[in-house]
C-alpha cells in the first residue's frame, strides 16, 4: 500500500554564473523534480523559482522563498522538494530561521538528489551542521541504546529502577537469581485492603480516610491517585507482564473509570447518589448535583433537604436549552421499582451491540482498509476529489486501521453479581444502607442512566 499523498512544493534556484558555466537551468531542475515527485507519491501544488539569485544572498532578497513561506503558513504545503541542498540554503543562519517556520507548521523538506541529507536522520543533520549534528547524533545514539536495553529488560521482568519509583506495596527482591519487582510483605496487607475498599465503596475520599484510620495516618490523596493510575498494580509495565498484581485487568479498568468520576459532597451534608452517572439529554454534558432545603415544621424548625441534578451548560453558561432539574428521589424510586426490567432491556441492547461490533470487525479488516486507502490515493491523483475530502478520509481510515491493529480482544461482561442481586431481596437491604453506602451501591451497579428530555429515565447501562 502506498502512503498518504503529500502536497509538494518545488523550489528551484540558479544564479546567473552557474547557468552560464554549468548549465544548471531552472527547466532542468524542474523536470528532474517533477519526475521525482511523481515517483514518490507526491502531488505538485506550486513551483517557486529564484532565478539569478545566489544562496548566499540575504533572505529578504529571495522573493520565491517568501512566497513559499506564505503558502506554508496558509497550510497549502506538506513537503518542499529541491534538487540539492545548495539550491535551498548555504547560509546556516537563514536556514534555521526558515526551518523554525517549517517546524511550526509541520512542513518537511527533501533534497531529491541527496536523500541522505535531511532533518530526520542523524547523518542528514550531520551534513547540515557538523558540530550540532555530532552532538545530536551522540544523544540520539545513547538514547536509543538505553531504550533498547531497558525494553529488553522489561520483557524479561528485570528491575530497571530503584525502590522509590515502584510505588506503595512493592519492593525489589531476587527471584530465580534475577533482581525483580515483588510485593512488599510490610505493606502488602494494606495495599490489598486499599483496593478492596475502593472497589467496593467507589468513594475516593472515604478510602483515604479508611487508610489513614486503619493503616497509615499520613496516607494522602496523591498516593491514591498514583496507585489508581499505575499499571504496576495490574502486574504490567509498558504493556508487558512485569510484577505480581494486586488487581485484575477488569478491576483496573473499573478503577480508571472511577478516577474520572467526581463524587460530590457538600458542607450541608447532602449525599448525591447519582453524581457522574447522568448526562444532559440535549447537550451530553454530565449533570451536576444541586440542592435546597425547606422547613417542614414551623414549630420545631425541622428542615428537609432535597437533591437535584442540572445541566450547568444551561443554567450557568446559557449554551443549552435543557433547564430541567432532575429529582434524585424520583430517579431512586424508579430504579428500585424497575431495576430488573431495565436489566432485561439492557441485556437485549448489549447483545445487539456485541453482534454489531463483531460484524464490523469481520467486514472492516486491515486488508480492506488498506485497499480503501489505495483507492483514495487513486481518486485524488485523478483529481476526482478535493484535498480537504482526501485528507479527512485518509486520516479517518488510518485512525480506524490503527485502532484495529492495537485493539485487545473484547471481554464479555460478567453479570453474575447483578443477577444474584436481583434474585435477593435487595430492596429490603437497600433500606438499611446509609446514604454513603447507597451511593456506593448504585455506582458499583450502574454505568450510566440515560434520560429523556422531560427528565424521565430512558434506559440504564449496567457495569
Amino acid at each position: 500500500m502506498l502512503g498518504k499523498i503529500k502536497r509538494c512544493a518545488l523550489y528551484i534556484r540558479v544564479s546567473t554564473s552557474e547557468q552560464c558555466m554549468h548549465g544548471k537551468s531552472l527547466e532542468a531542475q524542474r523536470d528532474y523534480l517533477e519526475h521525482y515527485a511523481k515517483e514518490h507519491n507526491m502531488v505538485i501544488v506550486g513551483v517557486y523559482a529564484d532565478e539569478g539569485k545566489t544562496a548566499r544572498k540575504e533572505l529578504k532578497k529571495r522573493k520565491a522563498i517568501h512566497a513559499l513561506l506564505e503558502d506554508v503558513k496558509a497550510g497549502k504545503i506538506d513537503i518542499i522538494l529541491f534538487w540539492r541542498l545548495d539550491r535551498w540554503f548555504r547560509n546556516l543562519s537563514d536556514f534555521y530561521k526558515v526551518q523554525d517556520i517549517l517546524d511550526a507548521h509541520g512542513v518537511s523538506w527533501m533534497s531529491a538528489s541527496e536523500p541522505g541529507i535531511n532533518m530526520e536522520t542523524r547523518d542528514g543533520r550531520l551534513q547540515l551542521n557538523v558540530v550540532l549534528s555530532i552532538g545530536q547524533n551522540e544523544v540520539d545514539t545513547t538514547s536509543e541504546r538505553i531504550r533498547f536495553v531497558n525494553d529488553a529488560s522489561v520483557r524479561q521482568g528485570k528491575l530497571i529502577f530503584g525502590d522509590a519509583n515502584m510505588g506503595f506495596g512493592y519492593k525489589s527482591g531476587i527471584v530465580d537469581g534475577v533482581k525483580r519487582m515483588i510485593k512488599d510483605p510490610e505493606t502488602e496487607e494494606a495495599t490489598e485492603a486499599f483496593f478492596k475498599y475502593l472497589l467496593s465503596h467507589q468513594n475516593k475520599s472515604a478510602t483515604v480516610k479508611y487508610m489513614q484510620k486503619h493503616y497509615y495516618p499520613d496516607f494522602s490523596y496523591s498516593m491514591l491517585r498514583t496507585m489508581v493510575s499505575s499499571e504496576f498494580y495490574k502486574g504490567t509495565y509498558r504493556g508487558f507482564p512485569y510484577c505480581p498484581a494486586y488487581v485484575t485487568e477488569e478491576e483496573w479498568n473499573k478503577l480508571q473509570s472511577l478516577s474520572c468520576k467526581n463524587v460530590k459532597s457538600t458542607p450541608s451534608g447532602r449525599i448525591y447518589l447519582f453524581t457522574s452517572l447522568m448526562r444532559c439529554p440535549v447537550c451530553g454534558q454530565k449533570l451536576v448535583g444541586t440542592g435546597c432545603s425547606s422547613i417542614i415544621n414551623r414549630k420545631t424548625k425541622e428542615k428537609r433537604s432535597y437533591c437535584y441534578y442540572r445541566c450547568n451548560r444551561a443554567i450557568i453558561d446559557h449554551l443549552c436549552s435543557n433547564r430541567h432539574r432532575v429529582s434524585q428521589n424520583l430517579i431512586e424510586e424508579y430504579l428500585l421499582e424497575n431495576l430488573e426490567n431495565e436489566y432485561k432491556k439492557y441485556q437485549i441492547r448489549y447483545k445487539k451491540i456485541r453482534e454489531q461490533k463483531k460484524k464490523l470487525r469481520d467486514t472492516r479488516t486491515p486488508e480492506k482498509l488498506n485497499k480503501e486507502l489505495d483507492r483514495l490515493n487513486l481518486l485524488f491523483q485523478k483529481d476526482r476529489i478535493t484535498w480537504e475530502y482526501y485528507a479527512a478520509e485518509y486520516d479517518r481510515i488510518e485512525k480506524e486501521l490503527k485502532e484495529i491493529s492495537t485493539a485487545l480482544p473484547e471481554v464479555e461482561k460478567d453479570f453474575t453479581y447483578l443477577e444474584e442481586l436481583l434474585r435477593s431481596d435487595f430492596k429490603k437491604i437497600y433500606e438499611q444502607l446509609t446514604p454513603e453506602n447507597r451511593r456506593a451501591f448504585w455506582r458499583s451497579t450502574i454505568e450510566e442512566i440515560h434520560l429523556n428530555e422531560d427528565s424521565t429515565v430512558k434506559n440504564v447501562d449496567f457495569l
